[in-house]
């Protein structure tokens, strides 16, 4: 999106973006600024609708969000400057243009005979024959054709190199904030936003934080791989609870956490109930013996956060809840004090 505001108006928009920054907690940066910039201005009505939205839910619009809606929005249509992908590009178009060039160069010499066949048919007193003039044509049609095949199959290479460096690119995005084995967002993601929901003056949010139960022994009884496979199954089971503006997280190793903006305690109890009893239900069948194992379970620990109650408090009052439900014998929900 192109800026073309005169320096009293691009002013006036920035003192009004500032005042809601500080409001929510959003950081300073570039992005935050020009993504405020233009929420304020209401250039884009589109991007409003889904800002408005998010300050109804959060009361702030967390950093992931925002960087969605940054790209979405405001450089939808533009390459981020990786000087990989960059470079990438840079080596796409170069051969597309000398392919352009070597074409252009075809077709002009092509135009060029079509006129003096065309005038030399025109011409009665020329004694070019029409045989050599079908023959000239036909050597020359099959050099543009071969010529413009050559130029097509660049541009498909093009499509396809471009499409290639588009996933890569989207793939390096996600790795800054997937864990790669569960698909949940991962501590990066969560500590950045549960800082800046615990920095609003009224912050509404339950933290829920679950471990599974007995998981090294069940790692030694089956190996690593059907562990993995457990904490796959236990993730898409948080995630199919966890719908925005929920954040589903393994938090590290066997432990997920859900950050629950909106969500009062009593709720949040019966979301971790409910998951509760659905990890309970786990079926997992081993291939080689055929058998099936039916022990997983996990326990849970709940905590609201209170005012002025810094990140670090929360999610020790969400562990001791935890291992309260452990001392009470797993595969149960506690509630923190």
């Amino acid at each position: 999106m192109k800026f073309a505001d005169n320096p009293q108006q691009a002013t006036e928009y920035l003192r009004r973006a500032i005042p809601l920054m500080v409001k929510g907690g959003i950081s300073p940066t570039p992005l935050n600024y020009a993504l405020w910039y233009v929420y304020v201005s209401k250039a884009l009505p589109a991007l409003n609708q889904q800002m408005d939205k998010t300050l109804e839910i959060y009361g702030t619009c967390p950093n992931r969000i925002s960087e969605v809606l940054f790209r979405d929005f405001l450089i939808k249509d533009e390459i981020e400057n990786a000087e990989v992908v960059q470079q990438a590009l840079l080596s796409v178009m170069g051969d597309l243009e000398s392919s352009a060039s070597s074409t252009v160069q075809d077709t002009e010499a092509y135009n060029e005979v079509l006129q003096e066949s065309l005038a030399a048919l025109k011409d009665k007193n020329d004694n070019q024959g029409l045989e050599s003039i079908i023959q000239n044509l036909t050597v020359n049609t099959e050099t543009i054709s071969e010529s413009t095949r050559q130029f097509q199959k660049k541009i498909d290479e093009a499509q396809a190199e471009i499409s290639k460096l588009k996933k890569e690119l989207n793939q390096s995005r996600q790795e800054a904030t997937i864990d790669p084995l569960t698909g949940l967002y991962n501590r990066r993601v969560f500590d950045t936003e549960i800082g800046q929901l615990a920095s609003l003056p009224q912050p509404d949010v339950s933290l829920v934080m679950l471990d599974i139960d007995y998981f090294k022994k069940f790692n030694d009884s089956y190996g690593h791989q059907m562990g993995d496979k457990v904490l796959q199954y236990v993730a898409q089971l948080i995630k199919e609870e966890c719908s925005e503006p929920l954040l589903p997280v393994r938090f590290g190793g066997e432990e997920f956490s859900m950050l629950l903006p909106g969500i009062k305690a009593a709720e949040a109890c019966k979301l971790a109930e409910k998951v509760r009893k659905k990890v309970a239900a786990i079926r997992i069948k081993q291939k080689q013996s055929g058998d099936i194992i039916s022990s997983v379970t996990a326990s849970f620990g709940v905590a609201r956060l209170e005012a002025d109650e810094s990140p670090e408090n929360l999610i020790a009052r969400a562990d001791a809840a935890l291992y309260k439900a452990k001392e009470a014998g797993r595969n149960n929900v506690q509630m923190a004090n």
